[in-house]
C-alpha cells in the first residue's frame, strides 16, 4: 500500500515539476474560458462528437491490440537522410510568391513575402516528454542546425500535443521568435517556458491576426489536447488558414475528418496548397485523424489546388506501415483528379514547382 502511495506521489510530483509537461490554464483563464462556445463543462470541444475511441473498442482491448506497435515495416529500415537547407538561399525569396521546406511529421519552414514562418516546429529527438526508443525521430539529423535559423517572424502552433509542440524546440527558438500564434491557452505553455508575453497571440476559432501583411486565421479542426493524464482538453487545437495577396494555405494540424472541411473551403477557401494531416491513423482513433482516402476527401471539400499529406516521415504513433500514408494518399488523389505534392523532407519547393513531378524518395527506406 505503502509503494503504491509512494508512486503516484512520485508519478504526480514529476508530472508537476518537470517543465516539458507545460502549465495548465489558471482557474481565471478557466471562468474566461467557458463564455466561448466551444468551451462546454469545464473543456473545450469539437464541432462534432469526436470519441477519443471507436465506439466498439474498449480499453481494455485496445491497450491489449496496442502492445505491438513497433513492428518490421512500420519504421524505416535506416535512418532517413533529410536534404540540407542553405538557410542564406532560403530567406531569398527571389520574385517567388513562397518558399517551403517539409522538416518531417508535420513541421515545416516556409519564407511568405521574405517571412521566415514556422508550423508545429517539433524539432527534438522524441515525440513524448521521456526519451522513450520505440517515439524517437526517424531521421538522425535535422535538415538545418537550430542555432543557424535566422530571426523567424512567425511561428504557428497547432495545438499541445508532444509531437506538435516541443519543449526543447521552443526553448532553443524562443529568442528569435518575433510572434508566436497559437490556439487558446496554448499560451500558458510558452509563458511558463520563458517565452514573453508580448511576443505571444492566442486565438479561438475563426479569430485572425495580421502580421506584415500576411493574415493568419485560426479554425476549427476535430482532435484534442493535453500534455499529462490530467489536462485533457484543457486547452484548444485548431487549423490554420495563412493567406497574403498572392497565395492562400492551409495547415489542418492533428485532425479526423468531419464537416468543418466543406465550411472552411466554402468561407476561406479556394486554397492554392492544404497540408493535411494523412498518417497515424488507426481505427481505434478514427475520429481524430484521418485516413488517406478522407484526406483526398478533405482537400476536394476545401477547394485545394494542391495536396500534401502529412504527420508522417517523423514518428511511430501508430501500426500502419510507415510509408503507407503517401502511397495509399497517391492512390486515392489519383483516383479522384486531386493533385499532390511529395516533396522530401527538407527539400526546398516554390509555388512555380507545386506543378512537377515528385521522386518516390520513401522506396529508398
Amino acid at each position: 500500500m505503502y509503494a503504491i502511495v509512494i508512486i503516484i506521489f512520485s508519478v504526480t510530483a514529476f508530472i508537476n515539476l518537470s517543465p516539458q509537461f507545460g502549465t495548465n490554464p489558471t482557474r481565471a483563464q478557466k471562468k474566461i474560458y467557458s463564455n466561448y462556445p466551444n468551451h462546454i463543462d469545464g473543456e473545450f470541444e469539437n464541432l462534432q462528437n469526436t470519441p477519443m475511441l471507436t465506439e466498439d473498442i474498449s480499453y481494455l482491448d485496445f491497450f491489449k491490440e496496442d502492445t505491438s506497435i513497433i513492428n518490421s515495416n512500420n519504421t524505416p529500415d535506416r535512418k532517413i537522410e533529410p536534404i540540407r537547407i542553405d538557410i542564406d538561399s532560403f530567406k531569398d525569396i527571389d520574385g517567388k510568391k513562397f518558399k517551403m521546406a517539409w522538416l518531417g511529421h508535420s513541421s515545416f519552414m516556409m519564407n511568405i513575402q521574405g517571412k521566415i514562418i514556422l508550423l508545429d516546429p517539433m524539432l527534438g529527438k522524441h515525440a513524448a516528454p521521456l526519451p522513450l526508443p520505440s517515439l524517437e525521430r526517424y531521421s538522425s539529423e535535422l535538415p538545418f542546425y537550430i542555432d543557424s535559423l535566422p530571426e523567424i517572424d512567425i511561428v504557428i502552433i497547432s495545438h499541445d500535443h508532444y509531437d506538435h509542440l516541443d519543449h526543447f524546440t521552443i526553448k532553443r527558438i524562443r529568442d528569435k521568435v518575433r510572434q508566436f500564434i497559437v490556439p487558446v491557452g496554448v499560451d500558458n505553455h510558452l509563458r511558463g517556458w520563458n517565452v514573453k508575453e508580448e511576443r505571444i497571440a492566442k486565438l479561438n476559432w475563426n479569430e485572425n491576426i495580421s502580421v506584415d501583411g500576411i493574415e493568419i486565421t485560426c479554425l476549427p479542426s476535430r482532435h484534442f489536447s493535453g500534455r499529462g493524464p490530467f489536462n485533457r482538453k484543457s486547452t484548444l487545437w485548431g487549423s490554420w488558414a495563412i493567406k497574403d495577396s498572392n497565395i492562400n494555405i492551409y495547415f489542418s494540424g492533428d485532425t479526423g475528418y468531419g464537416e468543418h472541411f466543406k465550411d472552411i473551403g466554402r468561407n476561406y477557401g479556394p486554397f492554392d496548397l492544404v497540408l493535411l494531416d494523412t498518417g497515424q491513423y488507426n481505427s481505434a482513433w478514427k475520429y481524430s485523424h484521418m485516413f488517406p482516402f478522407e484526406s483526398v476527401r478533405a482537400a476536394k471539400d476545401l477547394n485545394s489546388q494542391f495536396f500534401m499529406p502529412i504527420h508522417w516521415a517523423g514518428f511511430t504513433l501508430s501500426k500502419h506501415p510507415w510509408d503507407e500514408p503517401i502511397k495509399k494518399s497517391i492512390e486515392y488523389a489519383e483516383k479522384e483528379g486531386m493533385r499532390y505534392i511529395a516533396p522530401m523532407v527538407g527539400e526546398i519547393i516554390s509555388n512555380e514547382e507545386l506543378n512537377r513531378n515528385f521522386v518516390e524518395w520513401w522506396n529508398e527506406y
